[in-house]
């Protein structure tokens, strides 16, 4: 997460740890007896929204308000509506209500803890659809509101599913905020989470027959100079996986939150379904963010393809190898490799915002691209110095602008091919030649 990348620049696993990530083992720590400042903290928690300790752990005595919970305070963001997705409402009008018995969990304070980063690569032919409201809703296992049993009041909610290549929901990502309270809520359908960082002194303990990891920080995360809990816990009960943490100034709020994510039921993917055509951008009033792999008239059928090259226009014996597509909320990009023996040709398109920075282009949209200037960024290299006679350029870059100021850079790397036939080459592109932006039309 974005929150820890600070933190984590400060941290290195363990070798102990490290071998046991890669034998496939969790790290375990023992459940400890409450102490008296454990007992303090869970008092804490209680003023919050009713905290009873049960699992072998009893009240001495009967609590009158023990399950009876307040309503937080919405922020005037958060009341306005904001721009999230879903403002979350009191089920309640704000009045008092009980709540089930909560466990009380140990939340070992990993601050200081050796920790390994983990990564995961996503699933090839993925891509990625924002969720409406109802579908954080059903998500979340409600019918017509968010279920009231996670306390969520008030949070203005986000969220997206990244899809695999065979159209299937990999990762549902539910992000929230509230005020300066943040939660987020990683759902994993049918897997185990893919976890970012796995602490030496987290606890694992056993809930109704299911293994939950548990930990919390407590450091300044944002640079305000005032230190925030973070609250962590995932596990997986056989159908979902469930990743979620909480950060606060609050620790008894953030400690709640958590809880309630760990006994919730109801966490599922029934009824997202990938639209048709996963690899299509545009999705109704959604943008999907995502990446694959594409045949040869694949690519050339993408809005991108009028800045490809004209495929009369390449050397004999060239054959396509590889193309490759990705979209995101900063770059739309189409890239197409050839491949001849050693030599290669390798042109790739992005299209960024206007507000983008980028590096100065090596020749203008409307600059004839010269084989005497391409001499300048090439050079001949001869069979005596240890390579394949033949013509090598640094990659070099031409910028095109489109008419509402989207700037379009198409590089090209490129080795074998004589000055004229890189000319010849780079000049066949449609959009070069018609000069017309913005070309909305694919190449047929």
């Amino acid at each position: 997460m974005n929150r820890y990348r600070d933190y984590m620049d400060r941290i290195a696993a363990p070798a102990s740890l490290a071998d046991k990530v890669l034998e496939g083992k969790r790290s375990r720590r023992t459940r400890p007896a409450l102490a008296a400042g454990v007992l303090a903290a869970c008092c804490l928690v209680a003023a919050v929204g009713g905290w009873q300790l049960w699992q072998g752990r009893a009240l001495t005595e009967p609590d009158p308000t023990a399950g009876v919970a307040a309503t937080p305070q919405m922020s005037q963001q958060a009341a306005q509506g904001g721009d999230h997705t879903l403002v979350v409402e009191d089920a309640f009008g704000g009045q008092p209500h009980s709540f089930p018995n909560v466990p009380g969990y140990d939340y070992p304070d990993c601050t200081g803890s050796d920790a390994m980063v983990g990564d995961y690569a996503y699933p090839e032919g993925w891509f990625m659809e924002r969720l409406t409201a109802q579908e954080i809703i059903t998500v979340l296992g409600g019918t017509d509101q968010v279920p009231w049993t996670l306390d969520w009041t008030g949070f203005g909610l986000d969220s997206t599913v990244i899809y695999d290549g065979e159209g299937n929901p990999w990762r549902i990502d539910i992000v929230g905020q509230r005020g300066e309270d943040t939660l987020r809520l990683e759902l994993w359908p049918g897997r185990e989470p893919l976890i970012d960082l796995i602490y030496a002194d987290a606890a694992v303990q056993d809930v109704d027959g299911v293994e939950v990891t548990t930990y919390s920080l407590y450091y300044d995360q944002d640079g305000d100079d005032t230190k925030e809990y973070t609250y962590h816990a995932d596990y997986f009960d056989g159908a979902m996986g469930v990743n979620f943490t909480c950060t606060s100034k609050d620790q008894g709020a953030a400690a709640w939150l958590a809880s309630l994510v760990v006994g919730h039921k109801g966490f599922t993917a029934e009824g997202l379904t990938a639209p048709e055509g996963e690899a299509h951008i545009d999705l109704g009033t959604g943008r999907v963010y995502g990446s694959g792999e594409l045949t040869l008239a694949q690519a050339y059928q993408q809005e991108l393809a009028p800045y490809l090259p004209d495929p009369e226009a390449l050397p004999e014996n060239f054959a396509f190898e590889s193309a490759h597509w990705h979209f995101d909320e900063v770059e739309d990009s189409l890239s197409v490799l050839w491949c001849r023996g050693d030599d290669y040709i390798s042109v790739s398109v992005g299209r960024f915002p206007d507000d983008t920075s980028l590096l100065a282009p090596d020749f203008q949209p409307d600059e004839v691209v010269t084989p005497q200037a391409l001499e300048w960024i090439g050079y001949y290299a001869d069979d005596d110095q240890g390579d394949t006679p033949g013509w090598r350029y640094r990659p070099f870059t031409v910028h095109y602008t489109e008419a509402d100021g989207v700037t379009v850079a198409v590089t090209y790397t490129i080795k074998g091919l004589t000055p004229e036939e890189a000319a010849a080459l780079v000049n066949s592109c449609p959009a070069g030649q018609s000069r017309v932006h913005p070309i909305t039309g694919a190449v047929d």
